[in-house]
């Protein structure tokens, strides 16, 4: 007889499994695509909904005309004194609503000493309240509100001094603004190094400000109390007259020409007139009148402006006369010391104790320095800046200059770079961006000027970096003296219009623009709403002066209503608010597919219809046993939404007998629950169940055959034998 061959049952084997395996995988593909056994209904409609239990959708959220967020604080000494001297100023901010807290306790708040237990607590209202604006109410001495000193040792890598203070640890309040890390991330104790200096090679600032920061610097609670009425004064009863229109502009020389055989040595002819030109010419014409006065060398000529603006030299006398005649914004471009205002040509445009007399009384100016060191507050009280802002009725109303030395570039005809970059960007920020608030135009600006080619483009022919001293220089020694929050005048202020008409639904979103009774736009005003019942509510308008507000569920209730905003005076009215007792309408309910799939989104399309009080939530209740109990769907307008229609997507379902209906609710709370309902059967899937059994099934066989090869093997084996 002939033997079996052992090898031929293998192969066999193996050629069974090989051939039986595809064909499980096609018949549980075939499974898979055959499950559309569905049974769905059209869109019915049924009127046993009205005893739904609607108790567990949501309640309407309302909180924000209960619980307004802090969006100022005004930090002062631990002293009574102090803080009775800025309850004025927070009694006015909290009327014309800007929620103000007054915080002297930052002792209480961690750090290794007072500047970072002050910082710790700015962070932690940052954090929380997601506050805007911070008022420094104290001198910057140890004992009051002290400034944190970094180590930026520019003068020492630049061959120059100093003309007050260390020529290594140099003082800033940007501290208190960009609160991102510690400032001493290697823990040295030197605070804000450049990754030159930082032992790990890390900048230890952050550049981008978090909040607007602001000094009045009052060594006794009188000075604050002087500055505090002043700024009152300025906000809420203004001196009226032709100063608010008008702008200062003063441009003296930085350098004469001076040849060199080094070519780098080279000093050329710097006219700080081309700077205070171009700011003229470019951003201030459209909105004020202006005054520019110059001292040229004679490489540079300056234009003369139209009429009724003019031009004037520069001299001894006529800045003083020019200033003490009331202008709203005033900009020196030249070279200073702690007590002086001059330039290359050592004329002596302005001393302190001109400060110290200036008679621009109840006009005070947005002074803006640019130069070095006029601005010394944290040695003394005798620099030029700090006298003109405790000055009691007139002097500035906000001052920006240099603690320090600042940094200018030779030939910097682009007017990018250091001073003149700073300058130009601070004053576009403000006249063509419209930040008329001062701390936010110098804040911003700083911004502006780190994000510009200068710092952004590769190919930037004299490509600049925060990592060079001189540049962290001017960025952390421009800082105001004022309350950043103030808007500079640029025109006479007027009344605002009155936007409003004389009812609203209660609950209804209020969507209007602000104007002036010229019929202008006011970019960005401020529109506090307060209730008879003490609630209150702030809105911003945009940039085109539209206003979004939405009033809370409280029919019957009156409403006092104060605007302020840029060239406004504070201006009143009142509004009151009807019910709103009609119940919403689901107009069109719009469904792809009606036979959905355990593999397809269902695409739903709603129309609604309400005109009262406006939309607030359309739910879509889902349920698989007959609506004894449901999940829900929420689709939500946010209080500056009026949507009357939904379109969204829900997710594929799994097997099972669905009802869905809608339930649409205003911002009254007024509730309907529509009367199309979409009911329809998702078959359990044959391939659920076979697919599995057939895994199972596959990997058995695979293994039986694994065995039987394995036992021919071994016979064949010892057939081999034989």
């Amino acid at each position: 007889m002939k033997k079996p061959n052992p090898m031929k049952r293998r192969n066999s084997i193996v050629l069974l499994v090989i051939l039986f395996f595809p064909s499980v995988l096609s018949l549980s593909q075939a499974f898979v695509k055959n499950n559309r056994s569905v049974i769905a209904s059209a869109i019915l409609l049924n009127d046993y909904n009205s005893t739904l239990d609607l108790n567990h959708l949501p309640a309407i959220n309302q909180i924000s005309w209960s619980y307004p967020k802090t969006e100022m604080i005004i930090i002062t000494p631990n002293d009574s004194q102090y803080i009775d001297a800025v309850k004025p100023l927070k009694e006015w901010r909290d009327s014309i609503g800007v929620k103000t807290q007054i915080l002297s306790n930052f002792s209480e708040y961690d750090g290794v000493d007072t500047p970072e237990k002050i910082r710790n607590m700015i962070k932690d209202f940052s954090e929380r309240e997601n506050i805007r604006w911070v008022l420094l109410a104290g001198d910057a001495e140890e004992s009051l509100i002290p400034i944190r000193y970094t180590y930026n040792p520019d003068t020492v890598v630049y061959h120059d001094t100093e003309k007050v203070g260390s020529s290594t640890l140099k003082p800033t309040d940007f501290y208190y603004s960009a609160l991102s890390g510690t400032w001493d991330e290697d823990g040295d104790g030197n605070y804000g190094e450049s990754e030159v200096y930082n032992d790990n090679g890390i900048d230890e600032i952050q550049w981008i400000p978090d909040v607007y920061v602001g000094r009045l610097p009052a060594s006794n609670p009188s000075e604050l109390a002087n500055m505090i009425n002043k700024t009152l004064k300025y906000e809420s009863n203004p001196n009226v007259g032709s100063w608010m229109n008008q702008m200062l502009l003063a441009g003296g020389i930085s350098s004469y020409f001076i040849n060199h055989t080094d070519p780098t040595k080279v000093i050329t002819n710097e006219d700080e007139a081309r700077l205070t030109e171009y700011i003229w010419q470019n951003y201030v014409i459209s909105e004020s009148n202006f005054t520019h006065l110059t001292k040229t060398t004679s490489i540079f000529t300056p234009s003369f402006p139209p009429p009724p603006n003019l031009l004037s030299p520069l001299t001894a006398t006529s800045f003083i006369d020019e200033f003490n005649s009331g202008y709203s914004t005033v900009l020196f471009a030249g070279h200073a010391d702690p007590h002086l205002l001059t330039d290359e040509s050592g004329t002596e445009y302005y001393h302190d104790y001109d400060a110290s007399a200036s008679s621009n009384a109840y006009m005070p100016s947005l002074f803006y320095a640019d130069a070095c060191t006029t601005s010394s507050y944290d040695m003394g009280d005798d620099s030029i800046g700090e006298i003109l802002i405790k000055q009691m009725n007139s002097g500035a109303i906000g001052f920006i200059g240099g603690l320090r030395v600042t940094w200018y570039w030779q030939e910097d005809y682009n007017l990018e770079m250091l001073n003149r970059g700073n300058a130009k960007l601070f004053w576009q920020q403000f006249f063509e961006e419209k930040k008329f608030r001062q701390g936010q135009a110098l804040f911003d600006s700083k911004v502006a000027y780190l994000e510009s080619p200068l710092f952004t483009n590769d190919n930037h022919p004299i490509r600049s970096s925060i990592r060079l001293e001189y540049e962290r220089k001017n960025v952390l020694s421009y800082n105001l003296l004022g309350d950043p929050i103030v808007d500079i005048y640029t025109k006479e202020p007027m009344f605002a219009q009155n936007p409003f008409e004389g009812y609203y639904f209660s609950g209804q979103m209020i969507n209007t623009t602000i104007r002036n009774v010229n019929s202008e736009l006011v970019s960005y005003a401020r529109v506090h709403f307060k209730s008879s019942n003490g609630s209150y509510h702030t809105e911003y308008a945009d940039e085109n002066g539209q206003v979004v507000v939405r009033l809370p569920d409280r029919p019957y209730e009156n409403y006092s209503v104060v605007i302020t905003g840029h060239n406004l005076i504070p201006s009143n009215f009142s509004i009151s608010t009807i019910p709103d007792t009609i119940q919403p309408e689901i107009a069109t309910v719009y469904c792809v597919p009606l036979e959905p799939t355990v593999s397809d989104n269902m695409q739903f399309d709603i129309r609604l219809n309400e005109n009262e009080s406006g939309l607030e939530s359309l739910f879509l209740l889902v349920s698989t046993n007959g609506m004894k109990t449901y999940e829900f769907h929420q689709y939500l307008n946010s209080w500056n939404q009026n949507r009357n229609q939904f379109s969204f997507m829900l997710n594929k379902l799994l097997p099972g007998d669905y009802i869905m209906m809608f339930v649409a609710r205003d911002y009254c709370n007024n509730t309907i629950i529509g009367n199309q309902i979409i009911s329809f059967r998702i078959e359990f899937p044959l391939s659920f169940v076979p697919i599995t059994i057939i895994s199972i099934l596959i990997v058995f066989l695979f293994g039986s055959s694994l065995v039987v090869v394995f036992r021919s093997l071994r016979n064949f084996k010892k057939d081999l034998r034989l």
